[in-house]
C-alpha cells in the first residue's frame, strides 16, 4: 500500500519542492476513498509495466501512475494482472488501470484521464523472412501474435477482425512462436526496449530478429476507470489531471522515461 501526504511531493525531487507543494495544496488533503484505490497495472510487459521476482512494480506505467497518485495524495494499493484481465476488472469498477491506449471501442466503456507519456507498437519478425513492414495492411496473410486484450489504435481496431492472430499475456512467449515459425510476426510494445526484454527472457538471439522502423503505432498512455459511480471517481480524476499536468511541465514524467 502507499499512503502519501503532502510531505511526498516535496521529497520528489528537494528542486522541485515550490511546484509540487504549491499545487498539493490545490488539492483537498482529505481522501476521496474510504479505502485505497486499487491501481491494476500489467504484470508481463518490461520495460513498460510488471512485477519483479521480488514482488515488486516496477515499469514507466507504474511508476507514472503512483507518482501521479502519490502527488495527487490518493492513496492507493497496486496490483499486478494480466492485461485484459486488467481492462475488464476496471470496466467492473474495481479499480483504475495504468498504461492504457486510448481507442473508440474502449471510450463506450471507460473514461480517460490526460494523457500521459507515449510509447511505440513495432512489429517483429524473423531475420530471414526478409519481412518489412510499411503499413498495417502488411499485418494481412501473415499469423500475428500480440497481447491479449491489446488494442494499439482506431485503425488497428479496424483491421483486427481480418486478422489471423494468436493472443498471448507473455512478450516472451510471442517470441518463441516466432522463433519457432508458429506465428509469422509479433507485436510488441513500448518500442525496441520490450523486444530486448523479451528475447532475454525467452533465451532467443535478438540478432535474429527484425525490428521494423515504421512503428505499427505510437500512442498516448492513460489512466483509466469504468463509467459507472462518477461520484466516485470523477472527483479523483480532477486531482488526477491536476498532477498529471503539473507532472509534465516539472518534466517529472521525462526523468522517470529515461530511466527505461
Amino acid at each position: 500500500m502507499a499512503s502519501i501526504g503532502l510531505p511526498f511531493a516535496c521529497k520528489i525531487n528537494p528542486a522541485k519542492w515550490a511546484c509540487s507543494c504549491g499545487v498539493s495544496l490545490l488539492l483537498s488533503s482529505t481522501l476521496l476513498h474510504a479505502a485505497p484505490l486499487v491501481l491494476f497495472y500489467n504484470a508481463q510487459q518490461q520495460p513498460k509495466a510488471w512485477i519483479d521476482e521480488k514482488h515488486q512494480p516496477n515499469g514507466f506505467a507504474y511508476e507514472t501512475a503512483a507518482t501521479i497518485l502519490k502527488t495527487a495524495q490518493i492513496e492507493f494499493t497496486a496490483k499486478a494482472v494480466p492485461f485484459k484481465r486488467g481492462i475488464e476488472m476496471t470496466k467492473s469498477c474495481a479499480g483504475i488501470m495504468a498504461g492504457v491506449f486510448k481507442t473508440e471501442q474502449r471510450e463506450m466503456f471507460l473514461n480517460y484521464s490526460q494523457a500521459i507519456v507515449a510509447d511505440k507498437a513495432v512489429v517483429v519478425s524473423r531475420l530471414e523472412d526478409n519481412f518489412i513492414y510499411k503499413k498495417l495492411e502488411d499485418l494481412l496473410n501473415h499469423k500475428i501474435s500480440y497481447l491479449r486484450g491489446a488494442s494499439f489504435s482506431n485503425a488497428f481496431v479496424k483491421i483486427e477482425p481480418k486478422l489471423d492472430k494468436e493472443t498471448q499475456q507473455s512478450p516472451a512467449t510471442m517470441l518463441r512462436l516466432l522463433a519457432f515459425k508458429r506465428v509469422d510476426l509479433v507485436i510488441l510494445n513500448p518500442g525496441f526496449a520490450t523486444v530486448e526484454f523479451a528475447a532475454k527472457a525467452a533465451g532467443i538471439n535478438l540478432n535474429k530478429l527484425r525490428v521494423s522502423n515504421i512503428p505499427l503505432a505510437k500512442i498516448d498512455n492513460y489512466l483509466v476507470y469504468c463509467k459507472d459511480f462518477p461520484k466516485t471517481y470523477e472527483p479523483l480524476f480532477k486531482r488526477i489531471n491536476i498532477a498529471i499536468k503539473m507532472l509534465k511541465k516539472d518534466g517529472s514524467f521525462d526523468e522517470i522515461m529515461q530511466r527505461y
